[in-house]
């Protein structure tokens, strides 16, 4: 398990990049839950997206162990994005592998970073699968998507700045793919404040994180089918699914429905825009209710919509 001290200088890394993102009241999603709701917004980082963070620090971490040259990922397509932004700004060349048909629009942002964007596979399992024979035949450094202590470590400053706001919550609510961001959050939350309650949300189509709890190990799905292509892992990490045990109090599924319902709540009643993955959270809170969760946050963790999808919210 990774240590606060590591969380902490991972956050240094961090700060050089960009400042703490936005924790703000939600007075109307407050108001249908009938509890006070505060939104952390990882869609205002420089790419709108939470990934740019375990970028960082894994690109960091491989320049202080004297590890040149490219480097190369598997996404959906954010922590791509983030990937191809973070080896910009190292100045490394950068291949980032997407599945087929991979949102049109972070393939776009992706090659506009400069980096190589590779498409193969039904989903992220065949594009990561893909990755790892080029990096091995380029000589190239892998930069996993969530299942790598440098970037659970840069994830896990989400939860360091919700402790360092200075608000007072009681329970946090996140979505769920490989289990990166939850891991890191939690993790640093719970060394700081014990009490806190951490919920994770994923998909019903793309439960491999849900299952993998329930049984006591890595549950590698025949396929996952979700609108949400940011959650849509076919499996966890072993760091991400030790942790998660670990750390998360609860998981919860939603439906492609819900997570659709919850980016129309966000973007007509609160005026925030979230791409499906982003909304999860919301979505479990529309769903379930907030009842005995107390204070709550919720992150909107990416914005990164793609046009078809924002059409058919809209």
């Amino acid at each position: 398990m990774l240590t606060l001290q590591e969380f902490r200088r991972a956050e240094r890394v961090v700060r050089r990049y960009f400042p703490a993102t936005p924790l703000i009241g939600a007075p109307r999603l407050s108001e249908r839950l009938g509890t006070e709701v505060y939104v952390k917004l990882e869609c205002f980082t420089p790419i709108r997206t939470f990934k740019l963070r375990g970028a960082l620090v894994k690109l960091q971490a491989l320049t202080d162990a004297g590890i040149t040259g490219g480097v190369i990922t598997a996404s959906a397509g954010n922590h791509g994005l983030a990937v191809a932004r973070a080896a910009k700004l190292f100045a490394r060349p950068a291949v980032v592998c997407v599945p087929d048909g991979a949102n049109p629009q972070k393939k776009a942002l992706i090659a506009a970073e400069g980096a190589r964007v590779v498409e193969f596979g039904r989903d992220y399992q065949e594009a990561f699968e893909n990755c790892l024979r080029i990096g091995q035949a380029e000589g190239l450094s892998l930069v996993h998507a969530y299942d790598d202590p440098s970037v659970i470590a840069g994830q896990s400053t989400v939860g360091l700045e919700l402790h360092d706001s200075g608000l007072a919550f009681d329970t946090v609510l996140t979505g769920i793919g490989g289990g990166g961001l939850i891991s890191g959050m939690s993790a640093a939350l719970k060394e700081l404040r014990p009490g806190i309650r951490v919920i994770g949300v994923q998909p019903e189509g793309a439960d491999s994180m849900i299952r993998s709890v329930a049984e006591g190990r890595i549950v590698e799905l025949e396929r996952v089918g979700t609108i949400a292509d940011g959650l849509g892992a076919r499996k966890p990490g072993e760091y991400t699914l030790a942790m998660t045990t670990r750390y998360v109090d609860s998981l919860l599924p939603v439906s492609d429905d819900d997570l659709l319902d919850a980016m129309c709540f966000l973007l007509h009643e609160e005026r925030i825009v979230a791409e499906p993955a982003g909304a999860a959270g919301t979505a479990a809170l529309l769903r379930y209710g907030a009842k005995g969760l107390g204070r709550v946050v919720v992150l909107v963790s990416g914005a990164n919509v793609a046009d078809a999808v924002f059409a058919r919210i809209l």
